[in-house]
Order: C-alpha cells, then sequence, then structure tokens
C-alpha cells in the first residue's frame, strides 16, 4: 500500500510539472468532505456504532484529465475539509499517516458548476 501511494504521489508530481494551468474555480465549486480514521477498537459487534474517529490528514487532489495537481489541502481536527476546484473529475490521493498504518485509499470525485461535491476519505488503522 505504501508503494501505491508513493507511486501515486511521484506520478502526480511529475505529471503536475508538465501540465497546462488549471482554470481556477468560482468561490461556489469544489469538494468538501470528511477524513475518518478506522477501525479504532479491536471487535466491532453488530448493532454497535463503527468505530472510527475524525482524522486530521494531508490530501492531493488531482485532475483526472492530465494528472496535474490542483490542490493540496489539510482537514481539521474534525476530519472536515473544503477545497475549491473548478468542475470536473478528480482523484484525492491521501498521503500516508504513518509506516505502515494509517493509510488511507485515493477516492474519485466528479465536481459540477456551482456546487460542491461532497466526500468521505478513510484511513485504514490496521487493527483487526
Amino acid at each position: 500500500m505504501r508503494r501505491l501511494a508513493a507511486a501515486i504521489a511521484i506520478a502526480s508530481l511529475l505529471l503536475a510539472a508538465c501540465g497546462e494551468p488549471t482554470p481556477t474555480a468560482d468561490a461556489g465549486t469544489g469538494i468538501r468532505g470528511v477524513v475518518t480514521l478506522g477501525p479504532t477498537c479491536p471487535v466491532e459487534q453488530p448493532g454497535q456504532a463503527p468505530c472510527v474517529t475524525p482524522y486530521a490528514a494531508t490530501l492531493v487532489v488531482t485532475a483526472v484529465e492530465d494528472g496535474s495537481v490542483v490542490a493540496r489541502v489539510t482537514s481539521g481536527d474534525d476530519g472536515t475539509f473544503e477545497v475549491l476546484v473548478p468542475p470536473g473529475d478528480y482523484v484525492i490521493a491521501p498521503e500516508p499517516g504513518g509506516d505502515p498504518f494509517p493509510v488511507g485509499q485515493p477516492v474519485a470525485v466528479h465536481v459540477d458548476a456551482g456546487a460542491f461535491t461532497d466526500v468521505e476519505v478513510a484511513y485504514d488503522t490496521g487493527i483487526r
């Protein structure tokens, strides 16, 4: 997983160096969401609320069209984040949180003009 995350980060940086400038976003268009960390307890019981907690993490937003990095955002202590981006298709790549855990998986997101797209980015603690 670490190698995949590192490969995505390196490819994004290389492609960003070659890409054309990304159009700017207006104040009403972007991505917002929450970053969670879980499981945070060793055993989840049926009927019990999921063992997850908000997580402060750095996320890299890349454009699907050309692989350029359009934003880098850090979620707050409550796990929430918001970033302005132009309409289009993106991948949110969570930066690794540790060695080897926690680790987050990339999330694909589509953003329409004049709207925010809500997403959840989940980091896995490795607890089983």
